[in-house]
């Protein structure tokens, strides 16, 4: 007995919410149509509005003629059932793809824009990387014929320092000889001096011996 009547309760309940369920469903006008919206389920009813295809209504009571709707500035009425759909018109499901498109269309261009605007500055920054490598190289070329020419210099600075060590060994290895020189220069000249005199003395002598004996042999006579 109580299992009936929970399921009664139950069968109780979901017809109460039935209507509460189809009240939140949205219908729309099918395609290219406009319909009229009514005081009552009937042709014979006055006209409310005129609802345009697209337009979306919700659904307050279902029926299989005619159905209860509201528009979204709140009027009420009923419309020929077989003129509403759950889903959305071709028109507007194209009218979104379209708008769905232009905003694709605009993101693209826009992201084509920076695009284009990086790929200016990466231009510019390859040129400008290409232009410090250049000078990267330069430098590098500089430095190293910088170092070769400071290992070039120092070496040519050590035979230098060599050459003049060697030429003023060289130059007081020919002021001594010269002097060595001059002095056998001198000593000759006084040994030429010297016999050139004893030479003289003896020859003096030997005259005046020869001219004495002269004279002795003349007083002879």
């Amino acid at each position: 007995m109580k299992t009936i009547k929970a399921c009664f309760w139950l069968v109780l309940a979901g017809l109460l919410l039935l209507p509460a369920i189809s009240s939140a469903q949205t219908v729309y006008v099918s395609e290219n149509f406009e319909i009229t919206l009514r005081t009552g389920p009937g042709t014979d009813r006055k006209i409310i509005a005129l609802v345009q295809s697209g337009n979306p209504l919700q659904m307050l009571e279902k029926g299989n003629d005619w159905s209860r709707v509201r528009e979204p500035d709140g009027k009420e009425g009923w419309v020929l059932s077989r003129y509403l759909t759950t889903s959305r018109p071709c028109s507007m499901a194209l009218e979104r793809v379209r708008r769905d498109y232009d905003a694709l269309t605009a993101q693209h261009n826009e992201l084509k824009t920076k695009f284009d605007q990086l790929d200016s500055e990466k231009k510019v920054s390859d040129a400008d990387l290409s232009q410090s490598q250049q000078e990267r190289d330069a430098l590098s070329a500089a430095y190293e014929t910088l170092k070769k020419d400071s290992s070039e210099f120092l070496k040519l600075q050590k035979r230098y320092q060599e050459t003049t060590t060697a030429l003023q060994a060289e130059k007081t290895r020919s002021a001594k000889l010269e002097d060595e020189n001059l002095e056998m220069k001198r000593n000759r000249i006084t040994q030429w001096v010297l016999t050139g005199g004893g030479i003289m003395l003896v020859g003096f002598f030997i005259g005046l011996f020869s001219s004495s004996r002269r004279k002795q042999r003349s007083s002879l006579y």
